[in-house]
């Protein structure tokens, strides 16, 4: 498309050249004058279309590196590993959420824990008596 249009102001220029109708008259100097905006006009288009390609691009990259991070952060909940026998489930009490908690962090320390979905905090015993496994442990069995 710009190499079209710079062709174009190129012939218009070699015209009024040709003429000589630059420097003799006032209408052809302000016509010369109307031809060099074009072309300055084409070039910074030309550079911003450039610029443009370059920050679609950039775009898309920071697009699909946030879709990957969004896939390991925000993991789908219905892909909780029935067979992870390592995690216990706590039920808030306030919203009903499942907090899902590794065993080896509470098994020797209290420790508290944030619900994802209403921020209450859960306080979380020392959970050493408790064997890991699959039932759902709520918060009151834990206490």
């Amino acid at each position: 498309m710009y190499d079209r249009l710079r062709r174009e102001v190129s012939y218009v220029q070699g015209l009024m050249e040709g003429a000589n109708q630059e420097s003799s008259h006032p209408e052809g100097k302000a016509i010369q004058r109307l031809l060099d905006i074009v072309d300055e006009l084409l070039e910074a288009n030309e550079h911003l279309e450039h610029r443009f390609l370059e920050l679609e691009e950039y775009v898309e990259s920071i697009d699909d590196d946030l879709n990957d991070m969004e896939l390991l952060v925000y993991d789908d909940e219905d892909d909780v590993d029935e067979n992870d026998e390592d995690e216990l489930c706590i039920v808030c009490p306030e919203c009903g959420e499942d907090v899902y908690v590794d065993y080896e962090d509470v098994a020797d320390a209290e420790i508290e824990l944030l619900c994802p979905e209403c921020h209450t905090v859960l306080i979380v015993e020392d959970a050493s008596d408790i064997e890991p496994d699959n039932s759902g442990v709520d918060e009151e069995s834990i206490d």
